[in-house]
Order: structure tokens, then sequence, then C-alpha cells
């Protein structure tokens, strides 16, 4: 939810930024960081959407915890990684595909 927000506010504030770039030049440094709120926030939805439902690869050991993903609503395993505490959601079912 607070990922759309930012993404929703920093589109408008590039549309604001355009607009006084347009009528003058101060308003570039407003364009620039909406610019950069606003790809920040489809690279994070990018790479988290690409790791979702992969399996873990042999270092992770599933944790006993499960939940159901609040924007799918299917079933997923937490992984973690004892050497490192990294975490891992895999939804359950899926075949094992190891991450790059």
């Amino acid at each position: 939810m607070l990922r759309s927000i930012v993404a929703v506010v920093s589109i408008v504030f590039v549309a604001f930024g355009l607009a006084l770039t347009w009528m003058d030049r101060a308003g570039w440094p407003m364009l620039a960081v909406a610019l950069l709120f606003a790809f920040g926030c489809l690279y994070e939805r990018r790479y988290h959407a690409g790791r979702a439902g992969l399996s873990p690869d042999a270092r992770f050991r599933p944790t006993g915890e499960r939940f159901a993903d609040p924007e799918t609503g299917r079933a997923m395993t937490v992984w973690a990684d004892p050497a490192t505490g990294e975490r891992r959601y895999v939804a359950d079912g899926e075949p094992p595909t190891p991450i790059p």
C-alpha cells in the first residue's frame, strides 16, 4: 500500500516538475528528485516480483513459518539462510527453481 502511495505521489511530482521546468528552469531539482523516487518504486516492485514464488537454493532451510500473501492470497513458506539470516518467501506448490 505504501509503495503505491509513494509511486502515485512521485508521479504527481514528476508532472509538477515537468510543468515548472517547462515554464522556468528552476523546476529541474524537483523533477530530478521525483524521477528518482518514481524509478525507485518501479524498480523495487519489479525486483521483488521477479523473486516471488521461486524456491531457494541449497543454502536455505525452511523455518516452519507459513502465511497467506496479502496481495495474492497464496500460501507462502519462509526459508532462511542460517549463515546470513537472509529470508526468502516461496509460494507453496511451486516447482523447485534456483534463484540466479
